[in-house]
């Protein structure tokens, strides 16, 4: 061997020895800092943020001065690519270290994260810290299955209250979710505990609230992420107040951008090109050796779960699929070229067009459509020349490497679970007009599917018609998706989204015919077949609504869904004799249906079979314990037991977790009255009342405690007056009169007294 050929692989053992030294001691310094000290985690998410518009990324004006401050203190990733732009399946990413491609939830709303997945909560809890998480969007409700491992889980969204606007608009300020995160903290900061922050204000629609609405009159958006930001300086004040920083690692993400116009898409979920993807990073430590560091290679959001693994010193399980980003803290470790994946199956969900999947290293990025697409980032950061036909080389190489990287990350992937959400929330949400059919993807394998590239003016058209018509401008949103359908009638979730502005128009005769083009479109669109439920409902034609679910049962589509939705129109008009095998068939066809048990209890409570009612409530409690009108259910029961205690304390959580449920306000009133607590049943008939003010007895009972009261009479009076005004059944209408018979005794106007006393009195007799 020459001298030349020793002197050369001298130097490259050498540079592979720096290289292993710098590795270990990247890892050596943070784990030696943080020795044995057990340390605290916060990780927050911010919906829909885009790096680019935060102000340590380069953006101008800064409208982030904590996110900033974050940055500073920390280790800031330049490159973080999320693996999807659509919140539920990137939060699983997060949350679990697993790629879509893997965790199998690749769209909001019709997908539940599988309990074999092992969530980072999970992991935490294992280890004896107390986990919660705190999200601000019914699209991360516990129904979809994020809360694994966290002992407490802050959703409660009331669904309710939501009948004529998109799905989009349940939400939380961020103001109301911190205000929830403090006062946890309050009681918990002195033990160990992780914690997940959803904020998700930047989402649409833009709202945020004043100053910032003022301030960012033209630029909502801005407004929304500068109002997040002001939130955030909340809880950094609370922690540095509490001395909670000492040992805390605090990590900021979003789970993904928006595109605002660009590549023609106006939201999110249609695209994978960067501005949909590419999301801020931050770890912030008590350590100064890592304050100020910016990585600037590749890095994805699942690797924040190994990363906060890796960084309290706890196991990271064997499938999760990110990396630890430890070792780049220092910032003194090179820019690695990894892979960062990225997809979105929405358009192939939605619309029967193609997914879309993306590869990118440190400079190209292959995004894989029915016309390939490969972009130079350094040299195009916006994506404009494709150069699929230029650079083939560069376009090879990545292919291959996609193919490899998509095959070993698919080995042992779970199956993506369709069943799973309760048949009470489906027919809510198709209701909505949020969810169009969420197909088996081996259902579409071989066919031919669209570019969405080709169909983003559709697609644009379609969602802001969507949204017109559901916020009540029913003829043009009719106009605008009925021009779009005489162009392209192959468009199913068109005719959904159509059916859905003629249900909220009440227009059910043409609801049916767009629904049913739905249907015929995707013959295994549960949820067409659901709307076309209602409508019958809506239009009296039960007959045809059952003879609907024969004939999809004739041709081989069978759902329970369809069992349980007939079992509640027949259960709504009384008919439970009717009602009752649909739901049973429900049973059969999906035996953790909490939804079917809770409506059999129903119906046994209805004909005082209280033991039936017991074993199908404590089914339902056992499969879903925060079911809509579960506890409202138990709560009659333990009436019917005389265990009004229980009632009580159960009425007051169905309506912690449903504000507006009106039923269980008015009945928790009543039992307040019956154990004599008046000031409770007060400020609680008052709050059915802003529910429902179409309810005579409401404005009764507020009148009968002002009379005890000795009070207000003629505002009590007022109200009786109310109440009959809104007819009252005959056989509450004379309690009414007896009201005013006693309140106008206590003004000293005996004549009217008398006469009111008298008409209570005649139509006692006349329903004898």
């Amino acid at each position: 061997m020459t001298k030349k050929k020793i002197f050369i692989l001298a130097s490259l053992i050498i540079l592979i020895l720096v290289a292993a030294f710098l590795f270990i001691s990247n890892n050596s310094d943070f784990h030696h800092l943080r020795g044995k000290q057990p340390y605290n985690v916060i990780l927050i998410t911010i919906d829909t943020l885009r790096a680019d518009r935060v102000g340590c990324y380069g953006f101008i004006p800064d409208v982030t001065p904590t996110m900033d401050l974050m940055a500073a203190k920390g280790i800031r990733f330049e490159k973080c690519i999320a693996q999807t732009p659509l919140t539920l399946p990137s939060h699983t990413t997060i949350l679990t270290g697993t790629l879509p491609i893997y965790h199998g939830v690749r769209d909001n709303g019709g997908f539940v994260v599988s309990p074999q997945l092992e969530t980072i909560a999970e992991c935490f809890k294992s280890a004896g810290y107390q986990t919660a998480a705190f999200v601000s969007a019914y699209v991360l409700d516990s129904k979809w299955g994020l809360n694994q491992g966290f002992d407490y889980y802050f959703d409660r969204f009331d669904l309710g209250r939501f009948e004529k606007i998109s799905l989009g608009e349940v939400q939380r300020r961020a103001e109301e979710t911190i205000n929830e995160v403090l006062s946890w903290l309050e009681k918990n900061k002195s033990g160990n505990f992780f914690v997940w922050i959803h904020l998700y204000d930047p989402h649409t629609p833009y709202d945020p609230p004043e100053p910032f609405k003022s301030e960012f009159s033209d630029r909502p958006y801005l407004g929304e992420i500068a109002y997040t930001d002001s939130q955030l300086a909340r809880l950094w004040n609370y922690l540095e107040e509490n001395n909670l920083f000492n040992n805390l690692f605090l990590v900021l993400a979003s789970d993904h951008g928006e595109s605002l116009g660009e590549h023609g898409e106006t939201t999110h979920g249609f695209f994978v090109y960067q501005e949909g993807i590419h999301v801020p990073l931050i770890f912030v430590t008590p350590f100064p050796q890592f304050t100020g560091k910016i990585y600037s290679g590749v890095v994805t959001l699942a690797d924040v779960m190994p990363t906060i693994l890796d960084m309290v010193g706890l196991k990271i399980p064997s499938e999760v699929q990110g990396q630890s980003l430890v070792p780049y803290f220092s910032g003194r470790k090179k820019p690695v070229d990894r892979l960062a994946y990225s997809e979105t199956f929405y358009p192939r969900y939605h619309y029967g067009w193609s997914e879309l999947r993306s590869f990118q290293n440190n400079r190209y990025k292959l995004i894989i459509a029915p016309v390939p697409e490969l972009y130079d980032l350094k040299k195009d950061p916006e994506e404009e020349k494709n150069l699929v036909y230029i650079e083939k080389k560069a376009y090879q190489k990545l292919t291959a490497l996609a193919e490899e990287f998509e095959k070993k990350a698919g080995e042992k992937a779970i199956e993506p679970d369709f069943s799973s959400v309760d048949e009470e929330t489906k027919e809510k949400l198709a209701a909505l007009g949020y969810l169009g059919s969420f197909v088996d993807p081996a259902k579409l394998k071989g066919k031919k599917l669209a570019d969405p590239k080709d169909k983003i003016n559709i697609f644009n058209e379609i969602s802001k018609a969507r949204e017109t018509g559901l916020a009540g401008n029913f003829d043009e949103a009719i106009s605008t998706l009925n021009k779009i359908l005489q162009e392209d009638p192959t468009i199913s979730d068109g005719f959904f989204a159509l059916g859905n502005v003629y249900f909220k128009a009440r227009r059910f005769k043409e609801a049916v015919e767009a629904f049913t083009r739905a249907l015929e479109l995707k013959p295994d669109d549960s949820f067409a077949v659901i709307n076309i439920l209602n409508c019958y409902a809506a239009l009296g034609q039960l007959d045809q609504a059952e003879k609907l679910v024969q004939d999809q049962v004739k041709k081989g589509f069978e759902d329970p869904q369809f069992y349980y939705a007939l079992g509640s129109l027949f259960a709504l008009r009384g008919q439970y004799n009717k009602a009752l095998p649909y739901f049973e068939e429900c049973l059969k066809k999906n035996p953790r249906s909490a939804s079917a048990h809770n409506a059999i209890a129903a119906i046994c409570l209805n004909l005082d079979n209280l033991s039936c009612a017991e074993q199908h409530l404590q089914a339902a409690q056992s499969l879903n314990p925060t079911l809509l009108n579960l506890r409202y259910n138990l709560a009659q029961l333990r009436e019917k037991q005389n265990r009004l205690d229980e009632a009580i304390e159960l009425y007051r959580q169905e309506i912690a977790d449903a504000p507006n449920h009106f039923k269980a306000l008015f009945n928790l009133a009543r039992l307040y009255r019956l154990q004599h607590r008046e000031d409770e049943e007060f400020e609680t008939l008052q709050r059915a009342l802003k529910v429902d003010p179409n309810f005579p007895l409401t404005y009764f009972y507020l009148a009968r405690i002002y009379l005890r009261r000795g009070e207000n009479f003629q505002e009590a009076i007022n109200l009786v007056q109310k109440g009959l005004k809104l007819k009252p059944d005959k056989d509450n209408l004379p309690f009414g009169y007896f009201l005013l018979a006693d309140l106008y005794n206590r003004l000293g106007d005996y004549l009217r007294s008398e006469e009111y006393a008298r008409k209570g009195e005649q139509l006692l007799k006349s329903s004898r």
